[in-house]
């Protein structure tokens, strides 16, 4: 045994040992900031696109779509992870097509059926003021 073996305590790391254990320590804080920095961007920056989608019935009147404006809407409802919006959405788009065809066209009345379910649902979300 060699003097420098014999004065190192037992629990004392090498230095390979402590520069692998460093860097596990450093990757495991950046994967736990960057789900964290995620997790804050999920919750607070990016909105539902159903959410979104409810600022159109902010207005009560009725309203008019064209083709892209109501494929644009409807893929906005679609694709929100809220079931509500996302029922209640798709139901009132369709409920509000007059001229199904080439140029489609779709009349939203926000106070009437599958409209007023949209906006309650809209509001009970958060998306609307009462």
């Amino acid at each position: 045994m060699s003097t420098s073996q014999a004065a190192t305590p037992e629990w004392q790391m090498t230095p390979r040992a402590r520069r692998t254990f460093v860097g596990l320590i450093v990757g495991a804080l950046v994967v736990i900031l960057t789900a964290s920095a995620w997790m804050t961007y999920d919750s607070q920056v990016r909105e539902d696109p159903g959410v979104r989608a409810c600022g159109a019935f902010a207005r009560r009147a009725p309203f008019s779509l064209s083709e892209s404006e109501y494929r644009d809407l409807q893929s906005m409802f679609a694709r929100s992870s809220r079931v509500s919006l996302r029922e209640h959405g798709l139901r009132a788009l369709k409920a509000g097509v007059v001229s199904p065809g080439p140029s489609l066209v779709a009349v939203l009345h926000p106070g009437d059926g599958e409209g007023a379910a949209l906006r309650a649902a809209c509001v009970a979300e958060g998306a609307l003021p009462g």
